[in-house]
């Protein structure tokens, strides 16, 4: 039943900013199952459902997660996430898309509460599920959710991964905006787009000590190399497609004479190949290639390209710092998600991730200070909270019993770089007991994204296990 309700989520669009389709599905799924449920105006959606016999008198349980997913795709995918469904392809036990995202981050949530709810033979306490939206562009769902609605005090959050583990905190954070204004003052004659191409990617949370390329960056290093050497004039920029995901692609165009073409490729190749020698074992597909156009192309001045090339250069990317207890967690970093070109400025998104308030505000105000020296301004927004660590919840020794259970042994305790909306429904409901988890999925927010079959299946088992334990 699980596997049915993911395939058929996945042929209802449900990009961020359009789920009012997959909450019109719930709505309507509720309905016709006789289920109490509430939608507020930005499409959140809570179903309720009594308990099974012998739990009425069980404290309730919410189950959560959200219900848009990151709209990636290859360049040379048609896809229309606007309309077109999610084409998946199973294949060596697993799930992955057609040169596009899955969506399993975090379909396997909503596929999750779905069967649960649909279940008449599952034993459970009373249960509220929620369907939040907006999750991949700033938690903006859980942040403007009627809390009201929600009388739990125990939630299983179901946006996590890696079936054998346990999420037990995670990281707050914040989104900025940087904004250049720029003025062409000059016509060259000559055109050359350079294409950053191949790069892995990955989520901002999850992969930034993976020492992965950012397209945006190597695009910014380029520029800078080539002022340095060759008369030529920064005409746009467009590259990433979220805040939250290490951008793959990025295309830079310039302006240039054209008895300087030769020079330029040469120089292009040159850089090329250093670069690919720095992330041969990291990210080992990356290609920077230069096209010529003999085409007018409006340009910066020389001045302003290189203060630009300056900002972009400037700029952090990647993790500060990790913590001195948790092996292996980034309790610091910085992401370049999305530049882009406009008719009087270029917009350069960025998201700053730490559970630590005096860490956030350091790197915004390196941003700011980089940004008056560039003569950029600088803003943020949606900015949320840390989950910190309970090492007396009750819910995750249940879960721990249940596990064992299944598995016959214990399962990995494990913190997350990521933000998770459980901050927010944490420092909303601050007597919520919480624990995470869901199966194992790979290369989220990317077209390589996957999810394992078997994986998937048997956590929705654990769930279910857990569920009669409450």
């Amino acid at each position: 039943m699980v596997i049915e309700y993911f395939k058929k989520i996945s042929q209802i669009p449900r990009a961020s900013f359009q789920e009012e389709k997959i909450a019109d599905y719930l709505v309507s799924f509720a309905n016709e199952r006789e289920l109490v449920v509430y939608r507020d105006e930005m499409h959140n959606v809570i179903i309720y459902k009594a308990a099974s016999e012998g739990y009425e008198d069980h404290a309730p349980i919410m189950l959560q997660g959200h219900t848009d997913m990151v709209a990636e795709k290859n360049a040379d995918s048609l896809h229309d996430f606007e309309k077109d469904p999610i084409e998946i392809i199973e294949k060596d036990g697993w799930f992955h898309a057609n040169k596009t995202t899955l969506g399993a981050d975090d379909g396997v949530a909503v596929a999750y509460m779905l069967a649960v709810l649909d279940d008449k033979s599952l034993k459970h306490p009373p249960l509220e599920c929620v369907f939040t939206v907006q999750e991949e562009v700033g938690l903006n769902g859980a942040i403007n959710l009627d809390f009201s609605k929600l009388r739990a005090t125990r939630l299983i959050g179901l946006d996590s991964s890696g079936e054998y583990r346990t999420t037990i905190s995670s990281s707050g954070g914040t989104r900025g905006e940087i904004n250049y204004p720029i003025k062409y003052e000059k016509t060259l004659k000559t055109r050359m787009t350079i294409q950053v191409r191949g790069l892995l990617g990955g989520h901002s949370g999850a992969d930034i000590d993976k020492e992965k390329a950012n397209a945006i960056k190597l695009a910014a290093d380029v520029l800078s190399l080539l002022l340095e050497d060759f008369d030529i004039g920064f005409s746009s920029i467009h590259g990433g497609l979220k805040e939250n995901a290490i951008p793959r692609e990025c295309d830079l165009i310039l302006g240039m004479r054209g008895d300087q073409a030769d020079e330029i490729l040469e120089k292009l190749a040159d850089i090329e190949k250093q670069i690919q020698g720095v992330y041969q074992i990291s990210d080992p597909q990356i290609s920077i290639k230069g096209i010529i156009e003999q085409k007018d192309t409006y340009v910066l001045n020389g001045f302003a390209s290189k203060e630009f090339s300056s900002l972009l250069s400037l700029l952090p990317y990647g993790y500060f710092h990790k913590s001195m207890v948790i092996d292996d967690l980034v309790v610091h970093s910085m992401n370049i998600g999305t530049v882009r070109t406009k008719e009087d400025k270029i917009t350069v998104a960025i998201s700053i991730r730490s559970p630590q308030p005096y860490l956030l505000n350091s790197t915004k105000r390196q941003v700011d200070m980089i940004c008056d020296l560039c003569n950029a301004e600088s803003s943020y927004h949606s900015g949320y909270p840390g989950w910190d660590y309970d090492p007396n919840s009750t819910l995750r020794k249940t879960l721990e019993e249940a596990f064992k259970e299944q598995y016959g042994y214990d399962i990995k305790l494990e913190a997350t770089h990521g933000g998770l909306e459980l901050g927010i429904f944490k420092g909303n409901i601050p007597d919520c007991d919480i624990v995470a988890f869901g199966p194992i999925m790979h290369d989220i927010h990317t077209p390589n994204e996957r999810l394992d079959i078997e994986s998937f299946k048997r956590t929705y088992e654990l769930l279910k296990n857990l569920l009669r334990k409450l």
